[in-house]
């Protein structure tokens, strides 16, 4: 059975987010820091409004470093690259079923399509498309991660879709930013054995998934855009850093 695609190039939207010249963060006190399995280094704060559930992550990402390809089911994803540097890869392919990833042997592979972003550039990432990216640069470059609970996503502790959960369960807790912890091959190993517990079908390799690899991504594709959600995002926390006792963040 083919797998989902994306809509026409007709029914492209445009984006009014396509850059942003900053990207609000909850003030928060003592940020959570966890280190990633390729030493990336994440600030989190999550915040629940109503319905609304999300998490952030400021993070540093290294040289060379990014996440492998992988699909999430129960989070939506935007990346904000403040100096750009960053090749986002992702698939026009959806994959909709946890239990059968986008292997050979399961779903089938993808083709991946790459964007080098540029300084300031907003890129959406909705659920069950194979996505990742990497540093191509020289030097750490900052990148905040947003990700919002998904409509379908079971119930998580801290309502943001276990997005957070997850890397709290498998990254490596940061007690002092100026003395690093070692990263384990026990670390590297559960970002990818537990992803499933979280609505994430991680890859260990980057063929696991991937088929080929196009820099010419479908107008669809690039056009992708959640103005709606990204905005009730930005509100609700310019709303909490603001006072607005209806926003709890943390």
């Amino acid at each position: 059975m083919p797998l989902p695609q994306l809509e026409s190039v007709e029914a492209a939207e445009v984006s009014k987010f396509k850059t942003l010249d900053n990207f609000p963060t909850p003030k928060i006190e003592n940020p959570e820091l966890i280190l990633g399995p390729a030493g990336e280094i994440f600030e989190f704060s999550t915040c629940n409004r109503g319905d609304l559930g999300f998490t952030i992550a400021n993070a540093q990402i290294p040289a060379g470093a990014g996440p492998l390809p992988h699909i999430h089911h129960y989070t939506n994803e935007w990346f904000w690259t403040p100096e750009g540097n960053l090749e986002l890869f992702q698939s026009a392919s959806e994959y909709p079923d946890l239990n059968k990833p986008a292997t050979n042997d399961q779903a089938g592979r993808t083709t991946l399509y790459t964007v080098d972003t540029s300084p300031n550039q907003v890129v959406y990432s909705p659920k069950y498309h194979v996505h990742g990216f990497v540093n191509t640069s020289n030097k750490t470059r900052p990148l905040t991660f947003v990700w919002i609970k998904d409509q379908t996503s079971p119930t998580y502790p801290l309502n943001d879709g276990g997005i957070r959960e997850y890397f709290q369960e498998v990254g490596i807790p940061i007690k002092n930013i100026e003395k690093l912890p070692p990263i384990t091959d026990e670390s590297k190993k559960k970002f990818v054995t537990l992803a499933p517990k979280y609505g994430i079908n991680q890859s260990n390799y980057f063929l696991k998934y991937a088929s080929a690899v196009s820099g010419q991504p479908p107008v669809a594709l690039a056009n992708l855009t959640n103005d709606q959600d990204l905005t009730r995002i930005i509100d609700a926390i310019n709303a909490y850093n603001q006072g607005d006792q209806s926003v709890k963040c943390f």
